[in-house]
């Protein structure tokens, strides 16, 4: 073969240039979390799980379920004794692909110690949600959406709570019905490319409680996706890769995580002879080229990358608790009532808002004039970390479903 018959071979094809740079593009993607922080409707289209290069689905659906905790840690004490914490989001890492998952195990091991105590109430609480003190993973569902009242924006991640999940899901099986029985057929009324109605989410207030709504708007004209708009969809980074991304950064917070429940419950856990076999397990599983690393110093570059994935405390964790507070008829002069405060001053201090705490103004005016100097300062609204907020007590098991909130996860 000579020179010129070898270059010709080696051509690439519009295929191939066009596959390279939807791999070049998804690496480079940065996914973003749609936030609902004012009160009003919020219309968006649902987006469909994007096919494989292929042509094969991994899931034929609109959304991807996840489970994930919250984990506040308290930062050493400095100088003036100030306690303050900090946040770092985990998924389930066996749903992840992992081996096992600490906080599983951590929670099973400690419920035992707790039952073998005789100490039936900690059992409890260590084997309830984050809210009130224990290891619970929160449940919710993933999907990508546009914001129709800001389509230019592109592709954003929404996170529903699994009641909020369920809701949506229960309108759109409502309708769907409605549409087969006219037209056989019929794709999903939410998510389908050409057919897909806009969901309409309303935050609103009802009394000192803020609550989500949600409806299908079937009258208006169907919310078509163009053909530029699936070419970015299957460009975009998929949405398991953000969900379940586990890092060593945060096995080593977990670690950090763990180590101070063990003092909170009283135990020693981590010193279990199953729990050291699965930190050794899922310590050998990630990957080695993996450097990142866990710091209490919010400066280092790991802590801001974890940061920009989507760690920090959302206004939406602070009304949660506040509502579970109110459900339990506990003040703020409860010691979870404190506890909910000092999560306030950090989120202050988080958005650098100037909201001043006084001994007189009430964890619920707080939250109020919080969320009214968001609305005004769209620079402190900008620097907020997009995340999903985890919903407390999710229904892993109806039965156990609070009041809803119809907050979004």
């Amino acid at each position: 073969m000579s020179v010129e018959e070898m270059f010709l071979a080696s051509q690439e094809s519009y295929e191939e240039a066009q596959t390279r740079a939807l791999e070049e593009n998804k690496s480079f993607a940065k996914a973003e979390f749609f936030r609902m922080d004012k009160l009003g409707v919020y219309r968006l289209r649902i987006l469909p799980i994007a096919p494989n290069r292929d042509g094969t689905n991994d899931r034929r659906s609109y959304e991807y379920p996840v489970r994930q905790l919250l984990m506040e840690l308290e930062k050493p004490a400095t100088g003036n004794g100030k306690v303050t914490s900090m946040y770092v989001t985990v998924p389930r890492t066996t749903d992840a692909g992992f081996t096992v998952d600490l906080i599983d195990t951590y929670r099973k091991l400690a419920v035992a110690e707790a039952q073998n105590r005789g100490d039936e109430k900690l059992a409890e609480k260590i084997g309830g949600g984050s809210f009130g003190g224990g290891l619970k993973f929160n449940y919710g569902h993933v999907m990508y959406i546009l914001d129709l009242n800001e389509r230019a924006k592109g592709f954003q991640l929404l996170t529903l709570s699994h009641a909020q999940f369920k809701e949506l899901d229960e309108r759109k099986f409502k309708l769907w019905q409605k549409k087969l029985a006219k037209s056989p057929g019929f794709p999903c009324p939410i998510s389908s490319v050409y057919n897909a109605y806009p969901v309409e989410i309303e935050k609103k207030k009802n009394g000192s409680k803020t609550e989500y709504s949600i409806e299908i708007d079937n009258e208006s004209e169907n919310e078509v996706l163009t053909g530029e708009e699936l070419t970015k969809l299957m460009a975009a980074t998929r949405i398991p890769e953000i969900i379940y991304r586990y890092s060593r950064y945060q096995y080593e917070a977990t670690l950090e995580y763990l180590k101070q429940c063990d003092a909170k419950y009283g135990m020693s856990i981590l010193g279990d002879r199953d729990m050291q076999e699965a930190i050794e397990t899922l310590g050998s599983e990630i990957p080695k080229e993996d450097t990142s690393s866990f710091s209490f110093d919010k400066r280092t570059k790991d802590a801001k990358e974890n940061a920009s994935n989507g760690t920090g405390l959302l206004l939406d964790d602070l009304f949660n608790r506040y509502d579970e507070l109110q459900d339990k008829g506990l003040s703020d002069k409860t010691e979870e009532g404190q506890e909910l405060r000092g999560l306030i001053r950090q989120f202050i201090e988080q958005e650098k808002l100037s909201v001043r705490i006084t001994r007189s103004t009430t964890n619920k005016e707080l939250l109020d004039l919080i969320e009214e100097a968001l609305e005004t300062d769209p620079q402190a609204e900008a620097e907020q970390v997009p995340t999903p907020e985890p919903e407390p007590e999710l229904a892993a098991e109806p039965a156990q479903e609070s009041t809803e909130r119809r907050r979004r996860r």
